[in-house]
């Protein structure tokens, strides 16, 4: 029984990362994580508004690429990296495996790495401590804690980052200015500003998000229609529609939010070159000399709420790799993996600190990496939808398809830009 008992409760933790959360406080923190901010913040800075085309005009191919991941999970059955297995050659599933396990490691690294300076804040003791401090938070609350419970609890300290608009309500702003480059692209062809608009592509376009959202609908599927082999209603649909319309609208809104708010404080006010950003200064007009607490907090919460799903989309990249079965056997092993993964992503924090690297340069390289190695996981994953020898007669309508390719094709074109810069 006592045995029964562990399993079920390994169970429950292995699936605690997975996102089970509606519109709100929780899915603007998970969206913009430490790395997030970070990345749009050194964008107003370094650029001031002419990047704000991205957030806006990514808008449909984000909405696009997550109807795609959660209707081809919920049709099969499978996550995206299960299905990738099922459908493409050894060398392109292993690529994407791969590439979670680097990307999303360092992305835990990096975050955790920000709440323990953010942490220093509050506590005046040694920042590598805190990290370990954070790291074991995390990994308690994923093992002992189901995500849906603890966000409701975590998501108010994402409060935060309201401060952001209250900082674009004090100052007088070029509204027009603002408003055209929103919609219209202003690209400098320059290395430096392309490594930026990666960087911007890369969490804005979240990878682990799509991969986080195809796992939260087979486990949906599971618990509540295990016995239909059909896929998704009608009104199933319209709930995925909805739901991805309103969530994608507040994560990219934080984006132009954050990119305006710096380029006001940041960029505009003549920020000495090579000086390093120190993020709490975007909201000292509202917050004043609480602002390193104000920032502070909002790091800590949507760290604690990207953790959980950085790990799991991760564990469950390396579990369709071994092709576990689905179970209570799986489950402990996912578990396992979650704990493992964490751990390492703060011992390498703690490394970080420890050499002295600049949190805000590490948690902008992180979204570097995540940019880079983007356009072959879309690519796979616009591919998917189209077959149907995977998802039958449902394969995605020809405009969703569109707007995912438009994705792919931006970050690829970026990335193919960047290097003919870098070596010319």
């Amino acid at each position: 029984m006592q045995r029964h008992q562990d399993k079920r409760a390994a169970g429950a933790a292995a699936r605690s990362w997975a996102a089970d959360v509606g519109p709100g406080l929780a899915t603007l923190g998970s969206d913009n994580d430490p790395s997030g901010i970070a990345t749009y913040t050194l964008a107003g800075a370094a650029y001031g508004y002419d990047l704000l085309w991205v957030c806006v005009l990514s808008y449909p191919s984000m909405v696009a690429l997550q109807l795609v991941a959660a209707r081809v999970a919920s049709i099969t059955g499978q996550g995206l990296t299960a299905n990738m297995r099922a459908h493409y050659a050894p060398i392109f599933f292993y690529f994407a495996v791969a590439r979670f396990l680097i990307a999303n490691t360092f992305n835990i690294a990096v975050d955790i790495l920000a709440m323990g300076t953010a942490a220093h804040a509050f506590a005046n003791s040694p920042i590598a401590c805190l990290e370990l401090l954070c790291g074991a938070v995390s990994i308690a609350l994923q093992w002992f804690v189901p995500y849906a419970r603890y966000a409701r609890w975590v998501q108010w300290l994402t409060l935060g980052m309201f401060a952001y608009v209250g900082v674009i309500f004090l100052l007088d702003l070029p509204l027009q200015t603002i408003a055209w480059d929103m919609v219209v692209p202003r690209i400098d062809w320059s290395e430096d500003y392309m490594t930026m608009l990666i960087a911007v592509f890369g969490t804005t376009i979240s990878p682990y998000l799509l991969f986080a959202q195809a796992e939260q609908e087979v486990r949906e599927r599971e618990e509540h229609d295990s016995d239909r082999q059909k896929g998704p209603s009608a009104r199933e649909l319209r709930k995925l529609r909805r739901d991805a319309l309103l969530k994608t609208a507040l994560s990219n809104a934080a984006g132009v939010v954050i990119m305006i708010a710096s380029a006001a404080t940041l960029q505009l006010t003549h920020r000495a070159p090579g000086e390093r950003v120190a993020l709490e200064r975007v909201i000292e007009p509202l917050a004043h000399d609480y602002a390193p607490q104000v920032l502070g907090a909002a790091l800590i919460g949507s760290a604690l709420l990207a953790l959980p799903p950085l790990a799991g989309s991760a564990a469950q990249a390396v579990a369709s790799s071994f092709d576990w079965r689905r179970g209570e056997r799986r489950n402990t092993r996912i578990a396992a993996l979650l704990v493992s993964i964490t751990a390492i992503g703060t011992a390498l924090a703690v490394l970080l600190a420890v050499l002295g690297v600049d949190p805000v340069a590490a948690l902008y390289w992180s979204a570097v990496v995540n940019g880079m190695t983007i356009t072959p996981v879309l690519v796979l994953l616009v591919l998917l939808s189209s077959k149907r020898e995977a998802i039958g007669d449902l394969a995605a309508h020809w405009s969703l398809r569109a707007f995912c390719w438009l994705a792919t094709i931006a970050t690829g074109v970026a990335l193919i830009a960047h290097f003919i810069l870098e070596f010319a």
